[in-house]
């Protein structure tokens, strides 16, 4: 079983991403975000395989370590390669690759599971809000996205682990200063 690591946001981040997503799934373009069982999130790695008790001690440990922190998504990006898929980027702060670091430090044993495109120095922190999307069809999403585009300033509040196919939420842990998840 496949296990993502998400760093999540305030409420008022959350619901506005999540507004967008919903106004995408109305084009009927790609894979529709707000149809999953996801939230409005930044992974921090993927990993094939874990030990899903020792994983979870290590990410509240992590969260005790790091402070809440502060991001603003100024930027819509594409990896058209890969599934077309859109998303918003962040502005790329020490906090932020310092908690990627920090995690890929904690689960080092696991290293051989992760997969590529997270690992330190190949990863592009993003918030996905198409995917799947046809070449062909990216310009209207990006026309949708656009129409109404400002930037979305978010406070990063905790992090979890969720299984792959489908999503299921394992665990969340606050990071110090946030407010417990509800």
């Amino acid at each position: 079983m496949s296990y993502a690591i998400n760093l999540y946001f305030n409420e008022e981040a959350e619901q506005s991403i999540m507004r967008l997503w919903e106004s995408l799934a109305l084009l009927n373009l790609g894979k529709c975000m707000s149809c999953t069982n996801g939230r409005p999130h930044i992974t921090l790695a993927i990993y094939n395989d874990l030990d899903l008790t020792k994983a979870q001690e290590i990410l509240g440990t992590l969260a005790q370590a790091v402070p809440s922190f502060e991001l603003v998504f100024l930027q819509v990006g594409i990896f058209p390669l890969h599934k077309g898929t859109i998303f918003l980027t962040p502005n790329l702060t020490n906090d932020l690759f310092q908690v990627h670091g920090m995690l890929h430090a904690a689960l080092a044993a696991w290293q051989e599971q992760g997969w590529d495109y997270y690992k330190p120095q190949i990863w592009h922190p993003h918030c996905t809000l198409s995917m799947e999307t046809a070449v062909e069809d990216i310009p209207k999403v990006l026309g949708e996205i656009l129409k109404d585009f400002r930037s979305i300033e978010v406070m990063i509040e905790s992090i979890g682990i969720v299984s792959l196919d489908p999503i299921e939420y394992l665990g969340e842990f606050p990071l110090s200063g946030s407010p417990s998840p509800a």
